[in-house]
């Protein structure tokens, strides 16, 4: 099988990352892509809702398309997460006779080589990095796939900031998500 791995804080999970998982999906022709809501970010600072919150919202997203699986294998632990380790984790559940490729935007691509045992990310699995825009590609690698992606006016900070201004968001986000966020008073 070939398994794309999209993860992220998703805090919250939006519209542009269900677009962008899809597109990935038909693109590279993968059979399945695992959608990881990270628990314990190693490299964010910022204040995050609940991981189980976050985990709830990526599945309100993804649960009517059969080939995106929402994993918790991140948010269920209360140790830091790298991409090295949920990599490892998923190649012995699936079985490393598979081809992976790890989902990534262009920002992380800019500071991939401060991950956590990059150079071994790129021998496991093959890296798919989507355009954000204003980033420059500054990585080359045999295993870096880089596609030429819709770029999307939306992200998670963006929407963080009107939800707390009292502006509407609807447009951005799935229904159930925007009820999930509403249900508990989320970033206000």
């Amino acid at each position: 099988m070939r398994i794309g791995i999209f993860g992220g804080s998703f805090n919250p999970i939006h519209n542009a990352h269900i677009y962008i998982a899809k597109y990935i999906l038909h693109k590279l022709q993968l059979d399945k892509v695992i959608v990881v809501p990270v628990g314990k970010a190693s490299h964010k600072n910022l204040k995050m809702v609940d991981s189980k919150l976050r985990f709830e919202m990526c599945e309100k997203a993804f649960e009517n398309e059969k080939n995106i699986v929402v994993s918790n294998i991140e948010v269920r632990t209360e140790k830091t997460s790298y991409t090295i380790d949920t990599l490892k984790k998923l190649i012995s559940i699936y079985g490393d006779h598979n081809e992976f490729y790890e989902i990534i935007g262009e920002d992380s691509a800019n500071n991939l080589t401060t991950w956590k045992n990059y150079e071994n990310i790129l021998k496991l699995s093959k890296i798919v990095v989507f355009r954000r825009g204003h980033y420059k590609n500054i990585i080359q690698h045999k295993n870096i796939i880089y596609l030429n992606t819709p770029i999307y006016e939306i992200s998670s900070t963006m929407i963080r900031e009107k939800i707390k201004n009292n502006e509407d968001v609807s447009n951005y986000l799935p229904q159930d998500v925007l009820k999930i966020i509403k249900a508990y008073n989320l970033y206000k």
